[in-house]
């Protein structure tokens, strides 16, 4: 099988599309299980880490409503969302450093690397054309002949959620494959999502004192009422 440089060369034209579908579905998970952490006072993450089924059906949800398939993994039971002949598989990434290799450790999601590809539709679902997608970064036609050509499984889109009751701390995506032993490498493993950082350097007015003195401010004594020599 000749896995996909990238996720934008495995969903072609529906790349924008998935990507801000997928996106809005994570925060909107993220911010009701934050709040719901926040409000419980719990001592523990284990609610907070619970969200991983509510990802996975609601970015299965939000991407058929388009029109595209679903498939079912088994023997769990998980539903996913197929784009353009790839899954599509949401993961909050738990803090482990060897997490991402480990990720086919299960039966189920493992099933998700041998999945065959759907029966073909006479019409594929498409996202509305996005201004900024430039059709020249992918050869569509090309692309979806390669799958068919050399796809007897589909493509693993892995899409990577990275964060903490505080905070939502990236969204990330690849495609995904399993190596000869069974541990999952990733191919155009991009950030699609990170919260907005205002840097104190770009804030005007403020300088730096990482280097030399400040320069305090000339300040002139008032004169107190009554000592000015003129006035008597």
């Amino acid at each position: 099988m000749v896995v996909p440089g990238s996720p934008a060369e495995a969903l072609g034209a529906n790349a924008p599309g998935v990507r801000d579908e997928l996106v809005e579905v994570v925060r909107s998970v993220h911010g009701r299980f934050a709040e719901a952490h926040l409000v419980s006072r719990s001592r523990y993450g284990m609610g907070f880490g619970s969200q991983w089924r509510d990802l996975l059906d609601e970015a299965h949800d939000a991407l058929t409503k388009h029109g595209f398939q679903s498939h079912t993994l088994s023997p769990g039971g998980h539903k996913v969302a197929v784009v353009h002949g790839c899954l599509i598989y949401v993961w909050r990434v738990p803090d482990n450093p060897d997490a991402v290799s480990k990720f086919a450790s299960s039966p189920t999601r493992q099933s998700g690397f041998g999945a065959p590809p759907p029966p073909t539709m006479l019409f594929q679902p498409t996202f509305p054309y996005e201004a900024e997608w430039n059709e020249g970064d992918v050869d569509t036609a090309e692309t979806e002949a390669m799958l068919e050509a050399v796809c007897n499984t589909m493509p693993v889109v892995l899409v990577m959620v990275r964060s903490t009751p505080r905070l939502l701390q990236s969204i990330e995506w690849a495609v995904a494959d399993l190596d000869a032993v069974g541990k999952v490498r990733l191919h155009g493993h991009e950030i699609i999502w990170e919260p907005e950082l205002v840097a104190a350097a770009a804030v005007p007015g403020v300088e730096s004192f990482s280097e030399g003195s400040p320069i305090e401010p000339v300040v002139e004594p008032r004169k107190q009422e009554g000592t000015d020599p003129d006035a008597r």
